[in-house]
């Protein structure tokens, strides 16, 4: 377009470019369907074996039909596999698939961002989305870029960094003549030529939309960013264990077997072929139940249950889970680097103080005097790009519109900018803008670079004075102490004919205040072993005062380091001071990306915060990605997790729901692995007792599926307790099982099978409270295996003697547990046909109640000497 047409387009043009070129809304990418989701749940190893085992049974029964002699499979056992895999598969699908949708909406939030447009000859506020190639677009500091384009007037700086990484500022400008805009243009230095997605840092232009949506620069960047696989420690974890139960299920099973076979073959009158081929058949299916046995596939149900429950929790605190793995990892994390504006700070700018010429601080501008005060609202009112609109600031820079908004406070808002000539934009060389008008000027800038150059200040009493060595050494020592408090400075100023550069107005202290709850909330983090390293592009000094205010700095060997001095460090050396490492300022870019790869080489679980494009590789590259809830779209596609209100405590409550997703998980581990090698205890033992197996096919699937199922459901909401950051993160190589899960395990899985063993062949004990036959005594040994395992379930909730803790938090774990006894109890009297039990007396139900209740003394008896023995080690 002709550089003095600024009307834009019109709205009937609008439109047709619209039909003709589309708008600027950049492709959301194409979201997976809950079919694809649910296909890829079968790749859970736990998956594959169970499918396996249904598929062989599925085999068996259709045999069944032909060698009736030789094959024998109930169909509601196969019945069984199939809930448990349907119901392992669907609920952690579910719960992704709406994770998805949640991300989606927070994303469409991003395409309101709105931008400064002309249309019919008036600038308008538009959502970014409805630029059309052709609209003309006011840019001024503090902006980001929409589109990329040619600028049509004026000239700007701008920061790319969010695209090639770069900290440096490139000059635009209009160019002289006519350039070829039907070739596009991707060399970031070019000076007539802006890009969507960096910032004007200086200047006001007017740029037209050449490139729109995907075709830009940007567009291509987010599409190109694929997803990647990240597995967590957890997981990786969880593929170690299901080795180690795989082979215990298979040693277990085959010991069993060859118990069984030893002892049936000792047994048999009759070796011929069919009798043989029913026993091969016989034990084969033993072989099975019991690997059906081991397999645990209420984890996967586990995980995807608790990773639901605490999504929800999670949302309600401002924290949107992208990929469940990632809360669990959270967990994990004991290293976050994080940004400071918005999460450390609340990312707001305001006016707090302002120095004198005498070096006092001033807090209330009417101390200062009329005079002053006229002349320091003309210094911060007229050299300023942001504008009143509707009683806030909008434009510009952080800065400028924490100066339009405290003079909004001031209802000083009404500025006459008519009577400005010319104006300088801010230059980051320079480190000052300016206004000129017709008898004097007005310039803000870098008190280190001008405090020097003013010759005169004026006083509360509207007079001009010398500005004399004592004052400035006076203004030094309160910048200083300023500066100590993290105030950013900013020196206002006049020219005028008569006293020359420069006048000292005043300066104006601005804070960026630290969240009330920050301290806090890093003493919570570093308690629970997690350290906070605050990234930032301050300078060191400001930096430092933060870190301190916020916690962040505390002992004298933390450590402190600028970009530069970062950069000329190599990476064994920076290996080293690593765990010491507490803030970087002036930080760069691609110093957080080289931060995440050294920490992780360390075997540390780091968390990266961001919310730029530029932030991206950082955040795939970490174990745990947090993005910010107003950060850049291609910053949210590369996390892990969204906070939507950008808050450091939010982060924080995200590494206490992963530790309680993991407690959770183990108390699931340790009450499954008990009835697991419980049963395979009882198979093993049960032919030296002259069994041929303690439990029937139809009733190890009727334990595993509702131990496995509902003892999910019951151990899956259990309360994010405070005392969990109170322990230290748990290793990235640590094994699943600890030490106390082994002694919990065998404990209750000796007990049980003990006391199993016993009551089979404890006759005289049986017929005194009515068990009579073989079928009774199966009954009675069955359902107080069952009552053992459901009383066991308190045992498994706590660590410690408190057996009811917290229980009013997971109302739902009585439920399940009362269904559980309430059903098993029912069963006996009632499924016998299904269940191959039969009814007993009520003397021998309450005897198997009491046997199963005193599971936990014993488990007590257990915590007391292995505590009493850990202290006397101690």
């Amino acid at each position: 377009m002709e550089k003095d047409k600024i009307i834009g387009l019109t709205s009937a043009e609008a439109e047709e470019s619209k039909k003709k070129f589309g708008t600027n809304a950049l492709s959301v990418k194409e979201t997976e369907t809950f079919w694809d989701m649910y296909k890829d749940a079968f790749n859970d190893i736990w998956i594959k074996i169970l499918c396996a085992a249904c598929i062989l049974q599925l085999i068996i029964y259709v045999c069944s039909f032909i060698w009736p002699a030789y094959f024998h499979q109930d169909l509601i056992e196969i019945l069984g596999v199939v809930v448990a895999i349907f119901l392992a598969t669907f609920v952690g699908t579910l719960q992704n698939y709406k994770n998805n949708q949640q991300f989606n909406v927070l994303q469409a939030e991003a395409s309101k961002i709105k931008t400064k447009v002309y249309r019919d000859g008036r600038i308008h506020e538009m959502p970014i989305d409805d630029i059309v190639k052709g609209d003309v677009i006011l840019l001024q500091a503090g902006d980001q870029v929409p589109v990329d384009g040619v600028l049509v007037k004026g000239s700007c700086k701008v920061n790319q960094a969010s695209l090639n990484g770069e900290s440096r500022d490139e000059s635009k400008e209009t160019p002289d003549g006519p350039i070829d805009v039907n070739i596009k243009c991707e060399d970031f230095a070019n000076p007539n030529w802006i890009f969507r997605g960096s910032v004007v840092t200086s200047g006001e232009v007017l740029v037209e939309a050449e490139i729109i949506g995907d075709h830009t620069v940007l567009g291509g960047i987010s599409e190109a960013l694929g997803e990647t696989s990240k597995p967590s420690p957890s997981a990786e974890k969880m593929e170690i264990l299901a080795g180690q139960i795989g082979k215990l299920g298979v040693a277990g099973a085959a010991l069993a077997v060859a118990a069984n076979l030893v002892f049936e073959i000792m047994g048999m009158d009759n070796y011929a072929f069919a009798s043989m081929v029913a026993l091969a058949i016989q034990n084969v299916m033993l072989f099975v139940s019991i690997i059906i046995m081991a397999v645990p596939e209420g984890l996967p149900l586990m995980s995807a249950l608790v990773s639901s429950m605490n999504s929800g929790r999670m949302l309600k605190e401002h924290i949107l889970v992208r990929h469940s793995d990632s809360i669990e990892t959270a967990g994990y994390m004991n290293r976050l680097f994080s940004d400071k504006t918005g999460t450390i700070t609340e990312g707001v700018l305001s006016v707090v103080d302002w120095i004198s010429g005498d070096g006092k601080v001033v807090s209330n501008i009417d101390d200062l005097g009329y005079e002053l005060k006229k002349e320091l609202i003309n210094g911060i009112g007229l050299n300023n790009d942001a504008i009143s609109s509707d009683g806030k600031a909008i434009g510009s820079n952080g800065t400028d519109r924490a100066l339009m908004n405290y003079l909004i406070s001031l209802q000083e808002d009404s500025i006459d900018r008519s009577v400005i000539i010319e104006k300088e934009p801010f230059d980051s060389q320079k480190k000052f803008s300016k206004v000129i008008l017709q008898d004097c000027s007005y310039l803000k800038g870098a008190p280190d670079f001008f405090i020097d150059q003013c010759r005169y200040y004026m006083n509360a009493n509207g007079q001009v004075v010398p500005f004399t060595d004592a004052d400035r050494a006076a203004v030094d020592k309160t910048m200083h102490e300023q500066m100590a408090r993290s105030m950013r400075l900013l020196l206002i100023m006049k020219e005028d004919q008569e006293h020359g550069p420069y006048i000292y107005l005043g300066i104006v202290c601005i804070r960026d205040n630290v969240r009330s709850d920050v301290a806090q909330t890093v003493k919570t983090m570093k308690t629970a072993g997690c350290e906070v390293v605050m990234v930032t592009g301050d300078n060191a000094e400001t930096a430092t005062a933060i870190a301190k205010e916020a916690g962040i700095l505390q002992s004298p060997k933390d450590i402190v380091l600028t970009s530069d001095e970062l950069e000329k460090i190599d990476d064994e050396e920076l290996k080293k001071i690593l765990p010491d490492l507490r803030v970087v300022s002036r930080a760069k870019p691609m110093d957080k990306k080289r931060l995440v790869d050294l920490a992780q080489s360390l075997d540390y679980v780091v968390g990266m915060t961001g919310d730029g494009v530029n932030d991206s590789p950082a955040l795939k590259a970490a174990d745990v990605g947090f993005s910010m809830g107003d950060g850049t779209s291609v910053a949210k596609e590369a996390s892990d997790i969204v906070i939507v209100n950008n808050s450091l405590t939010s982060i924080s409550n995200a590494l206490k729901y992963g530790r309680t997703m993991t407690k959770s998980v183990q108390k699931f581990i340790i009450f499954q692995l008990t009835v697991n090698v419980a049963t395979i205890l009882m198979n093993i033992v049960a032919p030296f007792l002259g069994f041929t197996e303690p439990f029937t096919i139809v009733q190890i699937l009727w334990i595993n599926l509702i131990m496995d199922t509902l003892a999910a459901l019951a151990f899956g909401e259990e309360p994010a307790l405070d005392r969990y950051m109170k322990e230290k993160p748990i290793s990235r190589k640590a094994p699943v099982l600890t030490r106390y899960m082994i002694e919990s395990i065998a404990t209750a899985a000796i007990y049980i099978t003990i006391v199993s063993s016993i009551l089979l062949k404890a006759q005289s004990f049986l017929i005194s409270i009515g068990l009579n036959t073989e079928a009774e005594v199966r009954t009675f040994v069955f359902t107080f295996f069952i009552y053992a395992v459901i009383f066991n379930s308190l045992n498994t909730r706590s660590s410690g003697f408190n057996l009811f803790e917290h229980i009013s938090e997971n109302r739902k774990f009585m439920v399940v547990m009362t269904l559980i006894f309430v059903l098993q109890t029912v069963l006996i009297y009632f499924a016998g046909a299904i269940f191959n039990t039969v009814p007993i007396s009520m003397p021998a139900l309450f005897t198997a109640m009491g046997f199963g209740f005193l599971i936990i003394p014993v488990d007590m008896l257990k915590k007391l000497v292995v505590g009493s023995y850990k202290k006397i080690a101690h």
